[in-house]
């Protein structure tokens, strides 16, 4: 479900390692700091579309808020910390992480598809979600996180 603030619309994903769950109460944690970032990103030239990936990996949590702003540009802030309660901006240098840069990677293609075509498809690109939830083994092969 998209997170509809009254001039902001944010896409919201999870991302959990093997053995690691999720539920509303991180979830809302997040939303509240993810809300600073995107309020400061509207503030630098947000368009008011963006993405939220929390990632509950093996050896902590993170979070990635990626903003479409002006002129084709983006803005993206890292977020570390041991738990979500923990987050914190995260180290210099920190980049996402290949499971992470799976949904920013959709999330571009599906902008330029739904924003940037002579239509804007706001709805559409809304729709357009990633399905991040693990694929079933098949013949014994593990498909992803």
């Amino acid at each position: 479900m998209p997170w509809r603030f009254a001039h902001r619309l944010v896409k919201p994903y999870v991302i959990t390692a093997r053995g690691r769950s999720w539920d509303d109460a991180m979830v809302a944690t997040a939303r509240s700091a993810a809300t600073r970032q995107l309020e400061f990103d509207d503030a630098m030239g947000g368009l008011g579309l963006g993405v939220v990936v929390l990632h509950l990996a093996d050896d902590g949590t993170r979070m990635v808020v990626q903003s479409w702003a002006k002129n084709f540009q983006s803005r993206l802030s890292m977020f570390s910390g041991l738990d979500v309660h923990d987050l914190r901006p995260a180290p210099i240098g920190a980049a996402p992480s290949v499971w992470e840069l799976e949904v920013l990677s959709h999330e571009r293609s599906s902008y330029v598809h739904h924003i940037l075509n002579a239509e804007v498809d706001v709805d559409g690109w809304l729709e357009d979600a990633l399905d991040t939830r693990p694929a079933p083994k098949l013949d014994g092969i593990p498909s992803g996180t």
